[in-house]
């Protein structure tokens, strides 16, 4: 079911059914992943923020094991986001491949993908979200969007990084897509809801700095 972390139902939306991050956006995906998981880490009081400046305040918690990587990566000392972003997304970085392997697994124990063996040789290990479980994960995601369901924090940052990395309008109609920029921006203005408001500019704010990052990095 629907659900688990930010970086898990990212993960299930973004992976293609070839069990990759789509090719014409691979960087921006797989740096939406290490956003997701970034936010999951925020989120959960895990790490802090400040100055861009990412700073571990106390040990993983239950339920995100699969983000044991990252949060030792971050553990060893303080890192800016963007030197984060940058070590994550080096061609040659293995980090990124260990963090898709750890959610993949994570995922697979719950039944969410599937297994497959590709690359070159066959020896790649591949998780192909199941079509069930994604579709429970976006409906659920459109359930916030036409108030049917309680807009949570966590579901806010996960349709922004989709939205920011091209990963989202594949599962919307033009008009879900209207709805969805009118649900952003009654966010933004309705005094009540301080807290998503903040939540819907932190990630596009962090989105933006993490893919100028890329550009920067890939330059």
């Amino acid at each position: 079911m629907h659900s688990q972390s930010i970086a898990q139902d990212y993960f299930v939306l973004a992976v293609t059914e070839n069990g990759m991050m789509p090719v014409m956006r691979k960087d921006e995906s797989n740096g939406g992943l290490v956003a997701a998981g970034f936010m999951d880490l925020l989120l959960n009081n895990v790490i802090s923020e400040n100055k861009k400046k990412i700073t571990v305040e106390g040990g993983l918690i239950k339920g995100l094991e699969h983000l044991s990587s990252l949060y030792d990566y971050l553990a060893e000392k303080p890192r800016t986001t963007e030197k984060m972003m940058c070590d994550y997304l080096m061609s040659t970085s293995a980090k990124i491949k260990q963090l898709t392997a750890d959610i993949g697994e994570s995922l697979f124990e719950k039944h969410a993908v599937t297994k497959e063996e590709g690359g070159l040789l066959g020896r790649k290990t591949l998780y192909v979200p199941v079509n069930s479980y994604k579709e429970q994960t976006i409906e659920s995601l459109k359930a916030c969007i036409t108030n049917q369901k309680e807009t949570s924090i966590q579901n806010v940052a996960l349709i922004c990084i989709l939205k920011e990395t091209k990963n989202l309008n594949q599962y919307f109609s033009k008009y879900e897509s209207s709805e969805l920029e009118k649900k952003l921006k009654e966010l933004k203005q309705n005094p009540e809801n301080k807290k998503l408001a903040k939540m819907v500019n932190y990630v596009s704010d962090m989105s933006a700095m993490f893919f100028a990052s890329m550009v920067i990095f890939n330059n």
